[in-house]
């Protein structure tokens, strides 16, 4: 049996936790060699379930490794072992590397700028506005979003990055044959496309919660610093949150009104030492290799603001292009202002003639 093979029947046995097959490795050296290894000597290793050697013995036994690895030929998935040179070099370097990992789409070596955006699955219109703001402007920047395919926070980090032109890593809790959740399905072909869309668990494993806590270390894992863009304090992102901070990486939060639920848990976090962050600049003067960065040529420069302006005014007129004319709607998206500060901001702008409306409802700045 050659070492991917060993490693898928180890991956498809789902006997063997990240730790237990840490100790493993550190014994034997080699998926082969574990495969090759008695019950006996298997059980002697810390961390080793009693029931995992028989698990691994009837999967080589039934062929379902051999049967994975041509399922993964049909649907175009990538294999990627521990030790690859185009495994992830940060994600090789934490505590507990999945030995195997299942791609698709494809890795580069420019994905090691990379930084992760996590937060509620019940996340409001403030905090997907401020993930799709952070998102966007992280592409620009050169950066590769990564995230978790989650409902909220994360679907719109993925998406905000795709529709910038960027690339986005999605790392799921599931096999990759069974994406959870299932409304993302179009998401995950685009990511693709556009990205990797990465997952350590068997191809048809449904997305279960103790799934995870170990997708979340490789979110964190993977990128050189994790901002939580909203969160309440029973948020699964801030265990991802710790695990960042555990695995040596910046940890970032986007504070939101004191009195709103849906945010205590970035308070919490910000209590505890992470990087309360207002604007992404305030991202990149924690991570050297993205404070000289030059922005990407779609990137809109930043005109020169008109004296006497009010902050929302600023933000606005910042905002918009003298061309690619903007509705309110994607203003109020980008912005994540609310939708009646946004609507008073352009009129003003309208009358001290900074801002032209064209056909449609459609925005743009006039320059000075």
């Amino acid at each position: 049996m050659n070492e991917l093979e060993a490693r898928v029947a180890l991956t498809v046995s789902d006997k063997f936790t990240p730790l237990a097959l840490r100790h493993l490795f550190e014994r034997f050296h080699s998926a082969a060699a574990i495969v090759g290894a008695s019950t006996q000597e298997l059980l002697s290793v810390p961390k080793v379930a009693r029931s995992a050697p028989a698990a691994l013995a009837e999967v080589i036994r039934e062929g379902r490794h051999l049967r994975e690895i041509e399922a993964c030929q049909r649907h175009d998935i990538s294999l990627l072992m521990l030790g690859d040179g185009n495994y992830p070099p940060a994600l090789a370097r934490i505590f507990d590397p999945p030995p195997l990992l299942y791609v698709k789409g494809d890795l580069r070596p420019d994905d090691a700028l990379a930084l992760a955006i996590v937060g509620s699955r019940n996340s409001t219109i403030y905090g997907n506005n401020q993930a799709a703001r952070f998102a966007r402007d992280f592409v620009t920047r050169g950066a590769v979003v990564v995230s978790g395919l989650a409902r909220g926070i994360d679907t719109a980090a993925h998406k905000a990055a795709l529709e910038a032109r960027g690339r986005t890593l999605s790392v799921v809790g599931s096999g990759l044959l069974d994406v959870y959740p299932p409304e993302n399905e179009r998401l995950v072909r685009q990511i693709s496309e556009q990205g990797a869309v990465i997952s350590e668990f068997p191809l048809k494993t449904p997305g279960v919660a103790r799934n995870f806590p170990r997708r979340n270390r490789i979110i964190s894992g993977l990128s050189l610093g994790l901002l939580v863009a909203e969160a309440g304090l029973r948020s699964g992102s801030l265990i991802t949150a710790r695990t960042a901070a555990e695995q040596g990486r910046e940890v970032f939060a986007i504070p939101g009104k004191v009195d709103n639920e849906a945010s205590r848990g970035c308070h919490r976090l910000i209590k505890e030492g992470a990087h309360l962050v207002e604007d992404p600049q305030d991202v990149y003067a924690h991570i050297s290799a993205l404070k000289d960065v030059p922005r990407g040529p779609d990137a809109p420069t930043k005109p020169e603001l008109p004296p006497g302006l009010s902050p929302t005014e600023a933000s606005l007129y910042g905002l918009l292009g003298p061309s690619d004319p903007l509705t309110i709607d994607e203003i109020i998206d980008r912005c994540g202002l609310p939708a009646a500060q946004v609507t008073a901001g352009m009129m003003t702008l309208e009358l001290k003639r900074l801002a032209r409306s064209m056909p449609g409802k459609r925005f743009v700045r006039v320059d000075l």
